[in-house]
């Protein structure tokens, strides 16, 4: 992107010696965010929040800055952390792990970036004397349109709360947290006589994910890490408008879609420091992910009443990950890490009307990242590095030309003290 350059130039200048994680440094380290311990782990976990007050971070990609967040710290003999995220991240996303597909349904005029607030609340010595972490996602957009000449007008709305429960024992060794999100949407029209009708309504919206994490120090360079994740989501929506001889919008079921998804993962991790400017981690595990479509159509429907389902199975055994973060100057540091998912995908077609067809594939999906991070006193700079700036070189250097990124993402943190 081409304003990233102004930014790093300036952070490459100044100098500092403190380092702190954002969602850039887990990713360039191999996508490590459940074994490694920083403020990017508030998302997964919200009882951590509390570890890191008095922060401002802001997260930049994709040729925007698309997340901003304060992290504010109240009192001094019993301190409670609270922080404050605006983004323009999706709406109607599902909570934790992963983004989902074909999840998501949005009714027509909608934004797709209206996700309003995100708190995260954090205090210790709550619940057994663990610290108790809270996080509250909304995320909303409507338009109503009234026509004066018609008995009715049109309606789109769309709704999406998502709700997290964290806790970490004061030791800081392990971490467990609930996320459970909830959403629907108001989808409304006219018919053909000009009435105002509904014309597809939500028939379950809903996401589950529950992660743990367990820190064990085996001496003062080692420590192991064992984590899990578990998710369930639903989606599904009735369609009132597939008549045979033209929308109708007189029968509810004309066509059921109904989206299942079930994953979970089970990893064993390590953090490394073979010297004190040096962290090396790795992870490795196995994962399942299913997603499940079905759908029903009534007599209504031009191809008559029947149903039909797809099936999609992931085994990921076993999925890797390393990486590394060392200092090159006092206020320079390198990242690179690496991922590699075998993956074993089964996908499954069938309905009443045609033959069920099985179709299996295996094949690795690799990821590689290099990484930079940059720091003078309480800024701090992570970036995710194009390797063509190696490959090729500066374009004002080489007159290559191209327009390449110099980097793919940004993350900024300032430290408020």
């Amino acid at each position: 992107m081409k304003t990233t350059l102004i930014i790093l130039v300036a952070a490459i200048v100044l100098a500092s010696s403190a380092v702190l994680a954002t969602d850039t440094r887990v990713l360039t380290m191999g996508d490590n965010n459940m074994i490694l311990l920083d403020d990017a782990n508030v998302h997964l976990f919200p009882s951590r929040v509390l570890e890191y007050p008095n922060l401002a971070v802001g997260e930049f990609g994709g040729d925007s800055f698309h997340r901003l967040g304060i992290h504010w710290k109240f009192g001094s003999t019993n301190p409670w952390v609270m922080a404050t995220y605006f983004s323009t991240s999706a709406i109607g996303g599902p909570t934790g792990y992963y983004n989902s597909s074909p999840f998501g349904y949005f009714t027509e005029g909608l934004s797709s970036t209206d996700e309003r607030i995100d708190l995260y609340y954090g205090r210790g010595n709550m619940i057994g004397g663990h610290n108790f972490g809270f996080h509250f996602g909304y995320s909303r957009a409507s338009y109503d349109i009234d026509e004066a000449n018609t008995d009715g007008d049109y309606q789109e709305k769309i709704t999406y709360y998502d709700f997290g429960f964290g806790l970490t024992d004061t030791a800081g060794s392990y971490d467990a947290s609930l996320h459970l999100g909830f959403g629907g949407w108001d989808d409304e029209g006219l018919d053909g006589a000009g009435d105002g009708v509904v014309q597809s309504e939500p028939d379950g919206f809903m996401d589950v994910t529950a992660m743990f994490r367990k820190f064990r120090q085996i001496n003062p360079e080692w420590t192991a890490i064992g984590h899990a994740t578990l998710f369930f989501g639903k989606r599904g929506e009735k369609d009132h408008g597939a008549d045979a001889f033209g929308p109708d919008w007189t029968t509810t079921d004309d066509i059921i879609t109904k989206d299942g998804r079930f994953f979970f993962d089970i990893g064993l991790g390590t953090n490394w420091m073979p010297a004190g400017n040096v962290l090396v981690v790795g992870d490795v595990g196995i994962a399942y992910d299913k997603v499940k479509r079905e759908f029903t159509t009534s007599a209504n429907h031009p191809a008559g009443a029947g149903s039909a389902e797809w099936t999609t199975t992931d085994v990921v055994f076993p999925y890797w990950s390393i990486g590394f973060d060392a200092d090159v100057f006092k206020w320079m540091d390198v990242r690179m890490g690496a991922t590699s998912d075998w993956i074993s995908q089964k996908s499954e077609t069938g309905s009443v009307i045609a033959l069920t067809e099985t179709e299996k594939t295996k094949w690795a999906e690799n990821m590689t990242y290099l990484g930079f991070g940059f720091h003078w006193g309480r800024l701090h700079v992570d970036t995710e590095t194009d390797p063509d700036l190696f490959l090729r070189g500066f374009d004002f250097i080489t007159g290559n030309g191209g327009g390449s990124d110099m980097n793919g993402r940004i993350s900024v943190v300032y430290e408020l003290m």
